[in-house]
């Protein structure tokens, strides 16, 4: 009876093997982060230069992350930005800034850039949650031509419209088309 249940097992860890091995691997995406339209409008106000987009070491990877507790993150292995996500939201933003102040927006070094104000974005949290949340705290300075910087501070969240990644990263756009808004308020300051 005892060789019996021995082989049973077998057996069944045997098929188990056999049914993970036939499984076809998971199917890998990569997401872009572009505003609708993404040329960069060539306002008419005065020039502002975006210096940087800076995030925090947990969001430099590829994988989409996900808060799955109160202190624990996941990165996807099959979801991933397909380029690094502080150079797409530097374009996204210079793009949405652009279009919401009607001023041009550089990301390289400008001639003459004494005479424009300097814009430096700095992402502290910028992640989905396992309930469809996600939210995105962020702060930036502005330094005007003949000044001191200005620090102004960003902190919302959505709920994704719809389960699953393509929603996620729908959301990661809405909240930084709210940053560029306020973004591009703060330079009228």
């Amino acid at each position: 009876m005892r060789k019996s249940r021995y082989f049973g097992s077998l057996l069944a860890l045997g098929a188990l093997l056999t049914g993970c091995a036939g499984a076809p691997p998971a199917e890998d995406h990569e997401y872009l982060l572009r505003p609708e339209g993404s040329e960069v409008a060539s306002g008419v106000g005065t020039p502002v230069r975006l210096k940087a987009v800076i995030i925090p070491p947990y969001l430099d990877q590829k994988g989409l992350v996900l808060q799955t507790g109160d202190a624990e993150i996941q990165a996807a292995r099959h979801h991933r930005w397909a380029e690094p996500l502080d150079e797409a939201a530097g374009r996204y933003l210079q793009v949405g800034i652009a279009r919401q102040s009607g001023r041009p927006v550089e990301i390289a070094p400008l001639a003459g850039e004494g005479s424009r104000a300097v814009i430096t974005v700095r992402i502290h949290q910028f992640h989905g949650t396992e309930t469809g949340r996600v939210r995105l705290v962020a702060d930036w300075s502005v330094t005007p031509a003949a000044g001191e910087p200005i620090i102004h501070t960003f902190d919302d969240a959505v709920s994704q419209a719809a389960d699953g990644y393509p929603s996620l990263v729908t959301a990661h756009a809405v909240l930084l088309d709210e940053l560029a808004a306020a973004i591009a308020r703060s330079l009228d300051d």
